[in-house]
């Protein structure tokens, strides 16, 4: 369903592919886009924890570049998402 997934290069560009990139058009609160699908899709949920795991991993970034105009807001969600799965 999700096809291949490269984890180094972040997409948030609308109409991208992946869990950060909203849909053609799009235009809103990024972070609540982003939350809202978190939230409503276990496929996007998953990937946005693998993207955080990593960062968390490697906080020099390297293994993962966030491409777009919502990068920064994407990487600070992943990396959120990832840091409180690590509490656990």
């Amino acid at each position: 369903m999700y096809g291949v997934i490269d984890f180094s290069r972040i997409a948030t560009r609308p109409g991208g592919f992946g869990p950060f990139a909203p849909p053609v058009g799009w235009q809103g609160d990024y972070r609540q886009y982003l939350q809202t699908r978190f939230d409503g899709d276990i496929g996007v949920r998953q990937q946005i924890l693998v993207v955080g795991r990593i960062l968390v991993r490697q906080p020099d970034g390297t293994r993962a570049r966030f491409l777009g105009p919502h990068a920064v807001e994407a990487r600070k969600f992943a990396l959120s998402a990832g840091s409180s799965i690590s509490r656990c």
